[in-house]
Order: structure tokens, then sequence, then C-alpha cells
């Protein structure tokens, strides 16, 4: 039988990322970019690794930047943060990701060198294409965000 005493733990690593759900409108309903990889078998939204110097905010608009070739982006509010362990290297990684909804008006759009397609998708299908269950509560959460500020907007008197 091994002898398991002698066993260091593994070691735990922090990292902190921040990422974006972002939509346009089409036909006045939101559609939101997915990306996707063949080869790992994954749909998942935009995020990276919080660089020196940079806010989580700042980090957010420069992923989806370099991940999607989206630029013109307006901030529409702090999703929210998710958080999960993964092992890599023998080391244990504690990852946090914080999330942000960005509203653009941009159609073109080129998926940057880590994914192989993007595509823009209604609310529903892109519920169910997502791979992760945490970045699903990214989604849902960014979709109730949407049709609060849409159903206050209609909920404003007009201008005379």
């Amino acid at each position: 039988m091994a002898d398991w005493t002698g066993m260091q733990p593994r070691p735990r690593v922090k990292v902190i990322s921040s990422g974006g759900v972002v939509y346009r409108w089409e036909n006045g309903n939101p559609l939101f970019l997915l990306l996707g990889s063949n080869k790992r078998g994954v749909r998942c939204l935009p995020k990276g690794l919080i660089e020196e110097d940079e806010d989580e905010v700042t980090t957010a608009m420069r992923e989806v930047r370099e991940e999607t070739g989206v630029s013109r982006v307006k901030l529409r509010g702090k999703v929210g943060q998710i958080k999960y362990q993964f092992g890599y290297r023998a080391k244990t990684f504690d990852k946090t990701v914080h999330f942000f909804l960005f509203e653009t008006d941009q159609t073109d759009s080129k998926v940057g060198t880590e994914h192989d397609f993007e595509e823009w998708l209604p609310y529903d299908e892109a519920l169910q294409s997502l791979s992760y269950p945490n970045e699903k509560e990214m989604l849902s959460k960014a979709w109730a965000m949407i049709q609060a500020k849409s159903t206050q907007a209609k909920l404003q008197p007009s201008p005379p």
C-alpha cells in the first residue's frame, strides 16, 4: 500500500480575471456574443487575466476587444462575479472572474487567436449554447439587467 503521509498539498494560486457579456440590438432584440473552441468543444464569454495597472472594467474591455474585435462598447453595469477552481500542472488555481455588461452597435467582429469562431445569438440560444453553468448564470443576470432597463425606458414619459 502506498504511503500518502509524505505528500505535500498542491500549491494554491489565486487568479483574477475579468470579462464581458456583450450584446447588440437587432430588430428590437438583443443578440449576445459568444466565443467557441472546436478543439475543446466549448462556448464561452470573452474573459482574461487582469494585467498590472488595469482595473476590472479596463481588463474586460481589453479582453472583449482582443478576443472578438469589438472595440466600440458602452458599459451598462457590473453583472457579477464567478468563482471556481481548477488543477493545472500540479497546482490548484482559485479563479475569480468579474463580468460586466457591454452594449455595442458594432456588427463587424473578428474572432481572436484563442478561439475558432464567434456568434451572435438571441438569449435562449445563447443560454443553451454556453458550456459553463456559472457563465449561464452571468448571461441570465445580464438578460435581467437589459429587460429592467428597457422596461424602465418604456415607463419614462417622453419629452414634449
